[in-house]
């Protein structure tokens, strides 16, 4: 027999597992479709970054919003795209560190708004996002 191990899940969640499964005519017992979805999270956890909580030290912190290593940050300027891209703690463009303000004022050779223009995508966006609505949705990265 197989050595197990007890994990405390919260008593209303294990009962509402077992009336799902019920409602849905599976006949499994509860314990093994836990284990089941142990093994489902972890077969798809590679391909989906979005279940993985991996906590990163190293980024630029932009006012209330953190931008973590790897982040991508773009900016169309009369029908061209220019990209900057976190590097450790700095937000780098064309080799040099920067800020959002300034790359956005560079890119355009005009003050901008740097929250209006420039658009993000952390290490776990399966998208661009809008920079000024990462920070009304108060996103942390």
């Amino acid at each position: 027999m197989e050595s197990q191990v007890s994990i405390p899940v919260h008593t209303r969640l294990f009962l509402d597992l077992a009336e799902f499964l019920e409602s849905k005519g599976d006949s499994r017992d509860p314990v093994r479709a836990v284990s089941d979805a142990i093994d489902y999270w972890m077969s798809n956890a590679d391909w989906k970054p979005e279940l993985l909580k991996v906590s990163s030290t190293l980024g630029y912190q932009w006012k209330g919003l953190f931008l973590p290593d790897s982040t991508e940050v773009r900016m169309q300027y009369k029908s061209q795209w220019h990209y900057a891209r976190v590097e450790g703690d700095k937000l780098v463009y064309e080799c040099e560190s920067t800020t959002p303000g300034r790359l956005a004022n560079t890119i355009t050779g005009t003050s901008r708004n740097a929250w209006r223009d420039l658009w993000i995508k952390r290490p776990t966006d399966a998208e661009w996002l809008l920079a000024d609505d990462c920070r009304a949705a108060g996103e942390q990265g």
